[in-house]
């Protein structure tokens, strides 16, 4: 059976899947499990001990599972997550977004069907590097009361993804492509209560209540505390959907903007 003669839901799962063992390839080409074994995870367990130990030195020794939570989400996003911006990137470097606009799949499908291995691997990654730390840190029985909350670690890692995406898209054609991720993720470890409680500074409490990641922390350490946690994680929900919109409307920026003026926009 050929595509044309397929039936137009089978079609377009064929063409999601497809794009999305593409992405697979992909992320292999670009890293490779020795690269990921020994640059990767030993970033994301030192990302995690750091500021345990940092947040036990500055503010005691209660002070450790509250920065390690932080550290947690910290190491999930600017380490892991942050990956999926190589996604327009490789279109921008090898100009072949041209192909995909011009294709009979939506632009925005293909980037985000592409995207998904990516955050896979690097939520596995994550569980891993948790794992790691937890065991040096002597902090094992605190991760294991985590692991009913994974689901909303992997609501911050898709709301954080999806935002990524967006600024690299929108800003991939300006030559601001790295900047614009690397400025979100100093936002994240600044404004998300990973490490500076919140109601301390007013213009970072602000910022953080808009970005991913803040909101899903709060949920977390609301819910171990066993304090009321859903409204928190219903704002994270938000926000992830709000960043999955703003992906779009970059594409269907990018897109217009290419066709406007006859030529790839990301090359």
């Amino acid at each position: 059976m050929t595509t044309h003669e397929r039936a137009p839901a089978s079609l377009s799962l064929w063409r999601t899947a497809e794009a999305v063992r593409f992405g697979w390839r992909e992320y292999a080409a670009n890293y490779p499990p020795a690269a990921t074994a020994f640059a990767t995870v030993p970033k994301g367990v030192l990302q995690i001990v750091f500021f345990t130990v940092l947040g036990g030195v500055v503010a005691g020794p209660d002070h450790r599972q509250y920065a390690f939570l932080g550290g947690l989400v910290i190491a999930l996003s600017t380490t892991n997550t942050v990956n999926v911006i190589n996604v327009p990137f490789g279109d921008k470097y090898h100009a072949t977004f041209w192909r995909i606009r011009t294709g009979d799949m939506p632009v925005a499908a293909v980037l985000y069907a592409r995207a998904v291995p990516y955050l896979a691997v690097g939520f596995g990654l994550f569980l891993v590097e948790a794992a790691i730390a937890a065991a040096l840190l002597g902090m094992s029985d605190l991760a294991l009361r985590v692991l009913p909350w994974l689901p909303l670690f992997a609501l911050m890692a898709c709301g954080y993804a999806l935002l990524g995406l967006a600024a690299a898209t929108l800003t991939i054609a300006k030559r601001a492509d790295v900047l614009a991720p690397n400025l979100l993720g100093y936002l994240t470890m600044l404004c998300s209560g990973a490490f500076l409680p919140p109601n301390q500074v007013g213009w970072i409490d602000a910022i953080g209540s808009v970005l991913p990641v803040r909101h899903g922390l709060a949920a977390v350490r609301a819910g171990m505390a066993g304090r009321p946690w859903l409204t928190e994680a219903l704002l994270e929900l938000a926000i992830c959907l709000v960043a999955a919109v703003l992906g779009l409307l970059a594409v269907t920026v990018q897109t217009r903007r290419a066709t406007r003026h006859g030529h790839d926009d990301f090359a």
